[in-house]
């Protein structure tokens, strides 16, 4: 017993004898290069020039075009305007419809006067999940060909449902399209529109183009109506985008991903609504976690390959916590015996040129360059979400007691 207690004691790891320092320094090694070497395979996958190979469709399918909401009304008053505006697809081949949450009256009435259809939940506070099974509920299998989901704030290309109608036609039942930040007025915007650009490269266009289903990210979606009002009631918690993905995937349900099909949406532009963002990003990332640890290993047996794909990658850490794990573990083998110190050094130029692989080109890449100081701030911000959130679950449980 004595002899186990000795590892808690510096001594002890610093004995040659006992090769302890080694021994953890390879284990860690292992644990962190292998997330790092997945996104290098799919950040060289993304480097491939995307072609859309989608002709022409020869009928043109009917849309329902849902916006959902929680709260902000003007915002989604704007963004129908503008999709009425500016799509060149048939008016006659579709429908709007809101799933409308927390709405000022005054923003209600101004929806009444428009060309679109209201479902308000039966609950005033209600996750986007169960506002989105409410509006299914409201129609039958076959009253539509396929359903697009936005939020309240996007706004879409003029040919987006033409494209959506192309894939479609040709056998697509889901499609993610290409949703891109459309205010970068301050540096944590630009940092946080460039994450989710290497997000569009690494886990949408390049897992596509190596054969696996691209990521949702839980608006400028396309699904096939029938299929859709299938799944939607097994949906559940607060993700959409996730509770989706397993859904599709288990019924072995492919994701494309169009690239060309542009959905502008507004990103958080400070360090405060970022901390909060990411606050339910982290929740959201330990259930999947969870979820995927008793999921795997059935996925495996049962051979569904693009399901294991993407329980794999709810089990990575996050690309910010990577940078700071690797970095922390450089910093400590350079105090502690620094030629161990060397590949860890290598390990974290591998991941920033895997990042720079999978960097946009265009206005965000050249913007990315100036604010790229202040991304020690969102690393800083994204590991103290992880703390913040630690004590707070402690908390809970000490409140529980």
């Amino acid at each position: 017993m004595n002899d186990f207690f000795s590892i808690f004691n510096p001594e002890w790891w610093m004995d040659e004898n006992n090769n302890a320092l080694q021994m953890a320094d390879a284990i860690l090694f292992l644990l962190l290069a292998i997330p790092v070497v997945y996104l290098f395979i799919y950040a060289l996958a993304s480097l491939r020039k995307y072609k859309n190979p989608y002709p022409l469709a020869k009928k043109q399918h009917r849309f329902l075009v849902l916006f959902v909401v929680l709260r902000n009304g003007k915002e989604v008053i704007e963004s129908i305007n503008h999709f009425l505006d500016t799509q060149i697809y048939p008016k006659d081949k579709y429908d709007i419809a809101v799933a409308a949450t927390q709405l000022p009256e005054e923003d209600l009435v101004t929806l009444l006067q428009m060309p679109v259809n209201i479902v308000v939940p039966d609950k005033e506070h209600c996750t986007k999940i169960y506002a989105i099974q409410q509006v299914m509920e409201r129609y039958s299998p076959h009253e539509y060909d396929a359903i697009t989901i936005f939020n309240s704030d996007n706004k879409i290309v003029p040919n987006a449902l033409e494209l959506f109608n192309n894939a479609y036609y040709s056998g697509c039942d889901a499609i993610q399209a290409h949703r891109m930040t459309e205010n970068l007025n301050t540096n944590i915007a630009i940092l946080n529109a460039t994450s989710e650009e290497i997000n569009n490269h690494l886990f949408r266009k390049a897992h596509t183009i190596l054969g696996f289903s691209s990521a949702l990210i839980g608006s400028g979606m396309m699904f096939d109506f029938e299929m859709f009002q299938k799944i939607t009631p097994r949906l559940s918690g607060s993700d959409l985008a996730k509770a989706t993905e397993m859904e599709l995937l288990k019924e072995n349900i492919y994701t494309e991903y169009m690239e060309e099909i542009i959905c502008y949406c507004k990103k958080t532009d400070d360090t405060s609504g970022y901390s909060r963002e990411r606050q339910r990003w982290l929740g959201s990332q330990y259930r999947s976690s969870l979820l995927a640890l008793g999921q795997f290993p059935i996925a495996f047996l049962q051979g569904k390959w693009d399901l294991c794909e993407k329980l794999f990658q709810w089990l990575l850490p996050s690309r910010f916590l990577l940078i700071v794990y690797i970095t922390v573990c450089a910093v400590v083998m350079t105090l502690l015996e620094w030629p161990l110190s060397i590949k860890w050094y290598a390990l974290l130029a591998t991941l920033f040129i895997t990042f720079l692989m999978a960097m946009p080109e265009g206005e965000i890449n050249r913007r990315f360059r100036r604010a790229f100081w202040s991304l020690p701030i969102l690393v800083f911000t994204s590991f103290m979400s992880h703390i913040t959130r630690i004590f707070r679950i402690r908390k809970k449980g000490n409140a529980v007691k």
